[in-house]
């Protein structure tokens, strides 16, 4: 992997820095953070994805301690699309219902209410708390072509199925956040009338509703992540928009206390894949890895490195936000060899202080009070 594009008079001269990982054949999906202190006196990260074999998928879990990654056993269960932390407990989901749960001294296979009769995709995790985690996918009963999105939550006790608004016959979700379990928001897709159109859900602790959302003419919308502002408690949407030649541009909306917005974004061809406090993270065309910042009401893109040679690529598929304002994102970078290719995990930590250094300062302190669906 190439180092970073020579930056503008003024800014950092290195904004990511790769960081080593195991030599695995796998993809990272999602990155977390526990309340366990590692052996360095930092919070232990955890990265998960999968290794990508001759005949399917095996579950891959990566533990950070300071700065060294090491591989750590876990059950395979294929692969791994999402996960939360809550506390020093971990949750991880897949495909076809399968989830580990991490307590205590490893990770173990965790029952669902995924229908036998199904298959799709847990895409999305977020938790209030040990007993109050949820997840968001979709799935498609094997008898019919329709899929539908869901809503599943542990209680503490075991994970059960909430009821959603009936959306159509071809609709999913794929990212979940919230402040409490009263002011919950889930996003997505859906094909009405044959265009692909965002969703956008709330959950206000008794019933699940649908918020309109903005349209444009000639443009297709897909949301792929949600996540809560952590200065105001606001929530913020990424994922793509679509024109009629097929090409895909950045998607960023955010709620303004009555409805969803479009907030302003990078115009480069690309796709927003996961979003932590202000740092959103995707692929772009030309095969780079995108990421972006949220300033005062606009996303500004941040420069990446560059693919190894000219048939390598990069993706961006999961980013966590550190305390030090910082942040981590995790994907794969894909290796041209002369004949296959070899995929890597790939790791990349922003610097806090080159953020500030381009003006995209602070840390990222939780607010004691969050803008409710009300406004409140």
């Amino acid at each position: 992997m190439e180092p970073s594009r020579s930056p503008e008079a003024g800014t950092a001269t290195r904004l990511w820095q790769q960081e080593r990982t195991p030599q695995l054949n796998a993809v990272l999906t999602d990155v977390i953070s526990t309340d366990v202190t590692g052996v360095s006196g930092v919070p232990e990260v955890w990265a998960l994805g999968f290794l990508v074999t001759r005949t399917g998928h095996m579950t891959k879990a990566l533990r950070r301690d300071g700065a060294v990654w090491r591989e750590a056993p876990v059950p395979d269960i294929g692969r791994i699309t999402a996960a939360t932390a809550a506390g020093a407990e971990l949750w991880a989901a897949g495909d076809n219902g399968g989830m580990l749960h991490h307590y205590g001294t490893g990770w173990r296979r965790a029952d669902t209410p995924f229908p036998e009769d199904s298959h799709g995709s847990y895409l999305g995790m977020t938790e209030f708390g040990p007993d109050d985690v949820w997840a968001v996918g979709d799935l498609c009963r094997r008898s019919d072509s329709h899929r539908r999105g869901i809503v599943q939550r542990w209680d503490g006790r075991g994970w059960s199925e909430l009821a959603l608004p009936d959306i159509g016959e071809h609709w999913g979700l794929s990212g979940i956040s919230g402040t409490s379990a009263t002011n919950v928001w889930a996003v997505g897709w859906a094909f009405e009338n044959e265009v692909e159109t965002a969703v956008v859900l709330h959950f206000d602790g008794d019933y699940w509703q649908r918020f309109d959302t903005p349209v444009e003419p000639g443009l297709e919308h897909s949301l792929q992540d949600v996540a809560m502002l952590p200065d105001s408690g606001d929530a913020v949407a990424v994922g793509y928009r679509t024109d009629e030649a097929g090409v895909r541009f950045p998607l960023t909306m955010a709620w303004s206390g009555s409805g969803w917005r479009l907030t302003p974004s990078p115009s480069a061809e690309g796709q927003l894949n996961a979003v932590d406090g202000r740092i959103s993270v995707g692929f772009a065309e030309g095969d780079d890895a995108y990421a972006a910042h949220l300033g005062t009401g606009a996303w500004h893109r941040l420069r990446t490195p560059r693919p190894l040679g000219p048939r390598g690529r990069l993706t961006l598929n999961g980013v966590l936000a550190l305390p030090d304002g910082g942040a981590l994102a995790v994907g794969v970078e894909r290796l041209p060899l002369p004949a296959s290719e070899t995929l890597r995990p790939l790791v990349l930590h922003c610097s806090p202080s080159a953020l500030r250094e381009l003006g995209f300062g602070g840390s990222w302190p939780w607010s004691e009070g969050h803008r409710s669906v009300t406004g409140e």
